[in-house]
């Protein structure tokens, strides 16, 4: 297999990931019950996917880059999830706003990967392995997905609206910029968290 179509089927992992947290944030009606499920889940399921990333071949089936990568990936999702919900949901008592915070990370980073891996000829950020239409992409797809979340949210007037998804897709495209070694799947969603947090303490 050729490195793009590994790229591919790594996104499509990626985005099955995404669709799956989101989903979480619908199934339990606690979100207590909820987070304390996902840090159990860590403690229980991190060794078995450390231990299965010595079995011969598997790593390279998955298409993962090293070694437990997607074991770090695991923590770093579920970790960003039980923060996530503890602020938007628990807090804010708004799932809708953790969803936009998923959502201001996970289409925008895949864009940014495939179309950077593809066209991305103007490499910029910590040692110049990401690029400008990556970034670019990124920009774009954080911002219309956080758009849509607001949206269906009904929290905030439309400029209001436009106001917090372009300063949220400013902020989660620097971070999943200079953020490196698979760890934007913890601070983008995180930083989007931040932005978001503000503007509902502002307003």
């Amino acid at each position: 297999m050729g490195t793009y179509p590994k790229e591919i089927f790594r996104k499509i992992l990626h985005l099955c990931g995404v669709a799956g947290v989101i989903a979480w944030f619908y199934t339990l009606e606690d979100f207590r019950q909820s987070v304390a499920i996902t840090l159990l889940a860590i403690v229980v399921l991190y060794p078995v996917l450390y231990l299965c990333s010595f079995i011969p071949g598997l790593t390279e089936f998955f298409n993962a880059r090293k070694k437990g990568e997607y074991g770090k990936s695991f923590i770093a999702l579920f970790a960003m999830y039980a923060i996530v919900a503890s602020v938007c949901w628990g807090y804010f008592g708004q799932r809708i706003l953790g969803v936009a915070c998923i959502l201001a990370w996970g289409p925008g980073d895949a864009a940014a990967a495939l179309i950077g891996k593809k066209y991305g000829k103007h490499k910029i950020g910590r040692k110049k392995v990401k690029s400008l239409e990556g970034s670019l992409s990124m920009f774009v797809l954080s911002f219309l997905s956080v758009c849509i979340a607001l949206y269906i949210s009904g929290l905030y007037s439309l400029p209001v609206l436009i106001a917090v998804s372009l300063l949220t897709a400013i902020v989660t495209t620097i971070t999943e910029l200079f953020v490196l070694s698979g760890y934007d799947t913890f601070f983008c969603p995180v930083a989007a968290m931040v932005v978001i947090s503000l503007f509902q303490l502002i307003l």
